[in-house]
């Protein structure tokens, strides 16, 4: 049998690229022939697609017609533009191999390129391809597509997002419930998974070089915001309580740490931002908050890659985890949480806000997490959760700093959970199961 997993991108560090390569794995090893099919291929080898990349100015275009303003097309010539794409998108389908199934990830749910959606089940039903809709975010989630221009839009969001015959799969059982409330849809909740069986992420004579790459000293302390640079990650919130820190990182002079760094005079706390800025004016808003809170960013983005390229300096994701002391997870939403199985995998503690779906679906399964809560408020362009939380926020992560004992159990009771909720052995059992 052959499958194709399908997306605007692969190959990258963001959840559904990494999530895809996950699916290819373990359909392998089950025994299948799996294609990657993507706009962009990053560092993955696969079919391109061009016309369905994040960057395809076509797209973009119609995109910002479809959801923001159609200034000065009626709609007869605005359909007439998407239906010309969509057909542009179909021949374009027609180079790819004999396939059994197609995996749409995201396609079918975030409606970032309506044609798309359109041209791949129209392929797939004119060819007799089993079609499963991999949902990791829905586009009613965005504010952005909150008000679509014509009538026609609205249509195709009715009928495609998602189609009502295709088998569905969501990350998370809020997203079950929702699709069942108001689409009357079956779904398969199938979450993240992550590799528990693989090496650990040590320090080793490559990646240390991060501190010098960096400007950071041995004995500083690093807080990992492993995520992309996005708003709704809530960066703010990280940046608050290593401000805290940095108040009260004087008392520990000459004290050592779980992982045996000393603390000195000059020892600092320091945010670590390895991940892809995607939003400039969110980035710049950090970097003058930052400033007014005392904490340095180290904007690490030119030197990370999803595996390392040693010849170019440039480092794996996996590399910055392996030097972090504390992993800060403050997003106010996700589909699930792909930063948090890497953060417990990795055997570091982790700074949470408890967004949603990690309460409903994460937190009753018994991890220890440093929590800032599950109330923040969107204040001048930035989120706030209240002080008395960002102090005790600040007190615990200490603590565990300087808790050999306390930190090493928290971690390993986290690595145990992961495995045996989150694994490939996990996600072997469904896919089986749904393939069937």
């Amino acid at each position: 049998m052959e499958i194709g997993l399908i997306h605007y991108r692969v190959g990258e560090t963001d959840g559904v690229s990494l999530e895809m390569t996950k699916w290819k794995k373990v359909l392998e090893k089950i025994g299948f022939k799996v294609y990657l099919i993507a706009g962009d291929m990053g560092t993955s080898a696969g079919f391109k697609i061009p016309s369905i990349s994040y960057s395809n100015t076509t797209n973009n275009f119609l995109k910002h017609k479809s959801f923001v303003d159609l200034n000065g097309w009626n709609e007869d010539q605005y359909i007439c533009e998407m239906k010309s794409y969509t057909t542009y998108i179909y021949d374009q389908l027609k180079e790819l191999m004999n396939l059994d199934i197609m995996i749409v990830n995201n396609i079918f749910s975030l409606a970032h390129n309506p044609a798309a959606a359109m041209a791949i089940y129209h392929f797939c039903k004119d060819r007799g391809i089993k079609i499963v809709g991999h949902h990791h975010d829905f586009y009613w989630e965005r504010d952005y597509y909150a008000n679509p221009t014509n009538s026609y839009i609205r249509k195709v969001l009715q009928m495609y997002f998602p189609p009502k015959d295709i088998t569905h799969v969501v990350i998370n059982s809020i997203t079950q419930e929702k699709i069942k409330i108001e689409n009357n849809l079956d779904s398969v909740v199938i979450p993240n998974v992550f590799d528990f069986n693989q090496e650990q992420w040590e320090i080793d004579d490559y990646n240390v070089k991060i501190y010098d790459k960096l400007n950071i000293s041995k004995n500083d302390l690093i807080f990992l915001q492993a995520t992309r640079i996005v708003k709704r990650k809530a960066i703010e919130l990280a940046i608050d309580v290593v401000s805290e820190i940095n108040k009260d990182l004087k008392k520990y002079v000459g004290e050592k740490t779980y992982n045996g760094k000393i603390i000195t005079e000059n020892t600092a706390a320091k945010l670590l931002l390895p991940g892809l800025p995607e939003d400039m004016d969110y980035l710049n808003t950090l970097i003058e908050y930052a400033k007014r809170k005392n904490v340095e960013l180290k904007l690490a983005s030119s030197i990370c890659d999803n595996i390392r390229h040693e010849s170019k300096g440039v480092f794996s994701l996996w590399d910055f985890y392996a030097i972090a002391d504390f992993i800060t997870y403050p997003s106010v939403l996700e589909g699930f949480g792909n930063q948090f199985l890497e953060a417990i995998f990795s055997k570091t503690p982790i700074l949470i806000f408890e967004y949603p779906v990690y309460k409903k679906d994460i937190a009753p399964l018994g991890f220890e997490i440093v929590s800032l809560g599950n109330k923040a408020e969107l204040k001048n362009g930035l989120y706030k959760v209240n002080q008395d939380t960002i102090i005790k926020a600040k007190d615990q992560i200490l603590e565990i700093l300087f808790d050999t004992h306390k930190a090493s159990e928290s971690v390993q009771k986290n690595f145990e959970l992961g495995r045996k909720y989150f694994s490939y052995d996990m996600l072997e059992e469904k896919l089986r199961y749904l393939i069937e």
